[in-house]
């Protein structure tokens, strides 16, 4: 898949759990920097982005070209 787009409600079921406070206040929470934000590493580890970031709503992850 090169782009998807998921729902807060979607990840928490995906994960299992529900979503931290700071992801639907802090767009910092979604940074494609896995060196300090552990879990982007989810995403970028399979080769994906986050982009389009919808606080408390939805974000859009896409397939990482620089890999």
């Amino acid at each position: 898949v090169e782009e998807i787009t998921l729902s807060y409600d979607e990840i928490e079921r995906i994960i299992g759990d529900t979503l931290p406070t700071t992801a639907s206040k802090k767009s910092e929470w979604w940074s494609n920097n896995d060196k300090s934000h552990t879990q982007s590493a989810a995403w970028s580890d399979v080769g994906y982005k986050s982009t389009n970031i919808k606080l408390g709503e939805s974000i859009t992850f896409i397939k990482n070209r620089e890999n």
